[in-house]
């Protein structure tokens, strides 16, 4: 795959570019891109305290938007407390954060008639409808931070922290009147390639982690196929560990007919430039070493995924925002212009 500059520049790149989206954007205040506290100021990615909101696109920041749809669902907002944003009601101030990115993309799309069907139609052509997902007194065409229907693989609750997530989640209709949970992952500036790749199966939490996925791992219905792959050991590093905890909710999705789906599918979205994230070695490191060993041949997490599982065009996908946007301008070119140009003007896409 193209890879071009150092495991950081991407990084580098990403944080500039929402930097100057932030001092030249018309829709951060003066304040938003004005912090007076160090943390702000030492980091132009940020927005200032108590202007989070902002980081969010203009139609969803009323009433009935983002943040709304976030606390009526218990759903926690990512934050990170070395850069003071803990406390605060709404998402991070920090402008790369790849939730953010995702509720950007998403919910200004649920109330645009047709918008999120161009997505799952853009990732499979059967798709005729986007279905409803009726939960716990609400109703959206689009969910986010989804454990599963009652609890997590791990039996926690909590929708956003402390349990196997996926970012959002949307299900499609098919030609064969069949029904397909897709799991949507978004990343931003995430990677993984690094001189010490860790090996999340050492000590009491290795033995927790076996104890929670490995009969699922092996299990007749899993999507894994163990005669590639073994030892799920081999998954016990990012980001094929995460990858391989929400196929594991979505086989349970489909074995116990969550939301009557019948299908389900991962999508892992991010941006094609991010190589660090995208590889599985870069020479120097991998980020499976044992996955690495396996499929030598491999280049790409995306390349080693597939050959994992049983099915692969029907399980895993990973494709870039831009791609999912062009598939939205195409079908929506007037309905989408303020969105699309948006996102174009922020990330670049």
């Amino acid at each position: 795959m193209p890879r071009h500059g150092s495991r950081a520049d991407f990084e580098r790149a990403a944080k500039r570019l929402q930097h100057l989206f932030r001092d030249g954007s018309p829709t951060i205040s003066v304040e938003g891109w004005s912090p007076n506290d160090e943390c702000g100021r030492r980091n132009p990615h940020l927005l200032a305290l108590g202007c989070e909101v902002e980081n969010l696109f203009p139609g969803i920041r009323c009433k009935g938007g983002a943040i709304d749809f976030f606390s009526e669902r218990d759903i926690k907002w990512w934050k990170d407390s070395k850069i003071d944003d803990a406390n605060s009601v709404g998402p991070t101030r920090n402008m790369t954060s790849s939730q953010v990115a995702c509720v950007n993309f998403l919910l200004p799309l649920a109330a645009i008639p047709g918008a999120l069907l161009s997505i799952l139609r853009a990732l499979d052509d059967d798709v005729v409808d986007v279905a409803a997902i009726t939960h716990e007194g609400h109703e959206s065409p689009v969910e986010f931070e989804w454990i599963g229907l009652d609890k997590s693989l791990e039996g926690g609750t909590a929708r956003g922290a402390q349990n196997t997530s996926i970012d959002a989640l949307l299900v499609g209709e098919t030609t064969a009147s069949r029904r397909r949970a897709y799991l949507l992952e978004w990343k931003y500036l995430e990677r993984y390639l690094s001189g010490r790749p860790k090996f999340k199966g050492k000590g009491i939490s290795g033995d927790t982690r076996r104890r929670r996925y490995s009969r699922r791992y092996h299990a007749p219905f899993s999507s894994f196929d163990p005669a590639v792959v073994p030892d799920m050991d081999d998954f016990l590093y990012e980001p094929f560990y995460q990858i391989m905890r929400q196929r594991l909710l979505a086989d349970r999705m489909v074995r116990e007919q969550e939301l009557a789906v019948d299908e389900a599918k991962v999508v892992v979205v991010v941006p094609e430039e991010n190589w660090p994230y995208r590889a599985v070695s870069d020479g120097g490191t991998s980020t499976s070493p044992p996955l690495a060993r396996r499929f030598p041949q491999l280049e790409t997490v995306e390349a080693v995924m597939r050959a994992s599982l049983k099915d692969p065009d029907a399980h895993f996908d990973m494709v870039a925002p831009s791609f999912l946007l062009e598939a939205v301008c195409r079908s929506l070119p007037e309905a989408t212009a303020e969105w699309a140009d948006y996102w174009r003007d922020r990330y670049e896409v």
